[in-house]
């Protein structure tokens, strides 16, 4: 064989991979390879994991802290106002449970706090038919209150058209649109009376709704769902936060006027059903079950059973693909007493 010039004699014969050697390099570069597939996959479900997890704390903690802030703030109208001696151009509307797509539901200031046992009937303003916000379980908790705009009449802020107010000072009280502000039968202040405060009436009545969103299985994404009080005057549908499975809330009853609750009742319950019991409420107890949006492949939490106020509920997941879920409880004192007679 001719040698060429520069190029060293081992070089001109280097033998390949045998056929034994390229198999056993393929089978080890496999297997590194299913093993970091296997660290990727796993670190990517537990990545997964931890932000469900994550997310059922962040939503949880959210709609506590929400309806906490509420309740805290049930029936504060401003001052010593007997509320039920209301007038305006716009009148107090007894509360019968009920909730009419109209301005009379913001009106019923009789009930500071009042719900339903796992029902919204009688709540036409929740809707039943469609996706976004229709009812899907739990309960219905209605709390109302008034939001201070401090001032009189001729500095506080241009009131809107149609919203509702209260304006108070502290004996009497006026309800009344925005623009019916200056309206005579809507004046409080004399000569002899001090401040008043213009405050907007607040009405909000919390649910478990369908999002209107989907799973990759078509699974409903729950929300809770609150009805507030819109620019209109007339209830409006409002979602809170998603992921919210189920809700429930009990009610603890003064019945003695001694400032302790006696006991927690039920929405409808014989003791907690007429304007007069209603008013008795001192406390409630509330419990928020947050669940993963969409299903975990593999999860199977068959059996499943969560204790919240008067029942146990056991989703209806399917086998293989449930979802992950966490319950949160909490305990409110309603800081506004009701006078006695108001």
């Amino acid at each position: 064989m001719k040698r060429v010039s520069g190029t060293p004699a081992a070089c001109t014969h280097m033998p390949g991979f045998s056929l034994a050697e390229l198999m056993i390099a393929l089978v080890i570069s496999l297997i590194l390879f299913g093993g970091m597939l296997q660290i990727f996959l796993g670190s990517k479900k537990s990545f997964t994991i931890q932000d469900t997890l994550g997310r059922l704390q962040e939503n949880g903690r959210y709609a506590i802290d929400t309806l906490t802030m509420d309740l805290r703030r049930a029936g504060y109208w401003g001052g010593n106002t007997r509320i039920r001696d209301a007038r305006g151009s716009l009148d107090l509307v007894a509360d019968t449970g009920s909730c009419p797509n109209d301005t009379s539901w913001g009106r019923m200031l009789d009930r500071r706090i009042t719900g339903l046992n796992d029902t919204s009937t009688g709540y036409d303003c929740i809707p039943t038919s469609g996706t976004a916000g229709k009812y899907l379980r739990g309960d219905v908790l209605t709390i109302r209150y008034a939001v201070p705009r401090f001032g009189d009449a001729i500095t506080t802020p241009a009131f809107e058209a149609n919203r509702l107010y209260l304006r108070a000072d502290l004996l009497r009280a006026r309800i009344f649109r925005g623009r019916d502000a200056a309206a005579a039968v809507n004046a409080i202040r004399t000569p002899q009376t001090g401040f008043e405060r213009q405050s907007e009436l607040l009405a909000r009545a919390y649910y478990i709704g369908d999002s209107g969103r989907r799973c990759g299985n078509g699974d409903v994404v729950p929300s809770l769902f609150r009805q507030v009080l819109g620019a209109s005057g007339n209830p409006v549908t409002r979602e809170v936060v998603q992921g919210v499975d189920h809700f429930q809330v009990r009610y603890g009853v003064d019945s003695d006027g001694d400032l302790a609750v006696d006991r927690y009742l039920d929405a409808g319950d014989a003791g907690l059903d007429s304007t007069a019991e209603w008013r008795q409420v001192v406390a409630a107890r509330m419990w928020v079950l947050t669940r993963g949006e969409c299903a975990e492949t593999g999860l199977n939490p068959a059996g499943s059973a969560y204790a919240m106020g008067d029942i146990r509920y056991t989703p209806a997941d399917r086998a293989g693909f449930g979802y992950r879920r966490q319950l949160y409880q909490g305990s409110v004192w309603l800081r506004n007493r009701i006078p006695a007679g108001g």
